[in-house]
């Protein structure tokens, strides 16, 4: 963890506009504050020093954008152009070619100013929530050292949570912001599977449910590229209607309990208990996220999925073998469930304006207790993957600084849904 204090979105720009070489000095040296292992497990390159000083240097130069003098990480799934990308995995790059083209996502940060300085390690082609890379290492929480990142955006979520950056871009598909949002106190956002961040310039886990999103320390960075980054200004003064979907909700670890319960009241939620009898007798939403998804990967994957059996990390190998194995009854009853949740959620849009979910049913676990919690954590972030809906993750806190998270789901990305979340991260 870095020992210096933390800057801000506003402290970078403000630094940078000032002296830019200083400010990338300050990156690398705080980067070369951090254990060898920790950086090569979460960060896969970087820019040079020099370069990112000059680049520093240039977006400081347009002072009136969002986003000048901030230096931002990517995902190792989103392109830029002229670098390798390889969803932290041996070959992608080699079989897929060095992108001339940078990603829609990648676009949005530099046109509101951001400075692009460097991608980060993953979960092999985003296919897990541990965190683990058995090429890279696993990831680790950086102030909790004994216990998981997160994934499968562990290396984003390390940088910002670290301190390295205060902005980070990650990717969720069954909770891949979310989870590690949560595990480490921070605050998270996925869009949409058919905005063009999620599509354009982005490698695939399953197209259906694949959504980009970033990673933020506070409520107020996270406010601040709301704004930045979206092309329609949020609304303001919105009469919002929460629901609280699944009221007292029973925490693998119960440290959880008591701060959920605080931050829930702070919304001033609304509880329907004929609402939550319903949610609960909906179909396996876990197993049907699973079996299309599964089913999704495993035809990304056809053309090297036996080629370079020897070149994945054997537990993706292994997620995609059963995708391989999906049959059309499973796929049918997948669907079903599918359009059930679609149906219900659809219908509580009509009277409430977000929904609530716990984003994890416990704090960052130790290594090797988080693949064994891989279903309850769906049972939590499959509703949203099912839907396609975008989700803000809100943080809360233990006694001894663990964290959970809340999500809040919207129907959409409308300047009135973006403006609930503006509403409720100033709560």
């Amino acid at each position: 963890m870095i020992s210096k204090p933390y800057w801000s979105i506003s402290d970078w720009s403000d630094q940078s506009k000032k002296d830019p070489k200083a400010a990338a000095d300050l990156f690398f040296k705080n980067l070369g504050q951090m254990p060898d292992f920790q950086v090569g497990t979460h960060i896969s390159k970087t820019l040079s020093r020099k370069k990112l000083g000059e680049a520093l240097a240039i977006s400081s130069e347009n002072s009136n954008l969002p986003l000048a003098g901030v230096p931002y990480l990517l995902k190792d799934l989103y392109d830029v152009a002229g670098w390798e990308t390889n969803a932290s995995s041996l070959f992608l790059n080699r079989v897929r070619g060095t992108p001339r083209k940078s990603s829609a996502l990648e676009n949005s940060f530099a046109k509101a100013g951001g400075v692009f300085a460097g991608k980060t390690h993953l979960v092999e082609f985003a296919y897990g929530m541990e965190g683990t890379n058995s090429h890279f290492g696993r990831g680790l929480h950086p102030h909790f050292p004994d216990r998981v990142s997160g994934g499968s955006s562990s290396g984003s979520v390390w940088a910002v949570a670290a301190g390295l950056v205060p902005l980070a871009s990650g990717s969720d598909t069954g909770g891949s912001v979310r989870v590690p949002a949560a595990y480490n106190g921070l605050y998270g956002l996925r869009v949409t599977p058919d905005h063009p961040w999620s599509k354009e310039g982005c490698f695939p886990l399953s197209p259906k449910f694949d959504t980009a999103g970033w990673f933020t320390r506070t409520a107020e960075e996270m406010s601040a590229t709301i704004d930045a980054l979206f092309d329609d200004p949020p609304v303001s003064d919105i009469a919002l209607r929460g629901l609280e979907l699944l009221p007292g909700f029973s925490f693998i670890d119960n440290d959880l309990t008591q701060p959920h319960q605080k931050a829930v009241d702070s919304l001033s939620l609304t509880i329907d208990p004929e609402i939550t009898k319903t949610f609960k007798t909906l179909p396996d939403l876990a197993n049907a996220y699973l079996v299309i998804s599964s089913l999704e990967a495993s035809v990304v994957h056809k053309d090297w999925y036996e080629q370079f059996k020897d070149q994945y990390d054997p537990q993706t190998w292994k997620r995609i073998a059963v995708g391989n194995e999906r049959n059309p009854e499973e796929l049918e009853q997948a669907n079903n469930a599918r359009t059930q949740v679609i149906e219900f959620f659809k219908d509580l849009f009509t009277d409430y304006d977000y929904i609530v979910l716990p984003a994890a049913p416990v704090p960052a676990p130790k290594h090797g207790e988080s693949t064994e919690l891989r279903s309850a954590h769906l049972q939590l972030t499959a509703p949203a993957s099912l839907l396609g809906s975008p989700v803000l993750t809100l943080p809360y806190f233990t006694g001894i600084g663990l964290s959970g998270g809340l999500q809040i789901i919207v129907p959409d990305l409308s300047a009135r849904a973006l403006g609930i979340w503006k509403r409720i991260l100033k709560c």
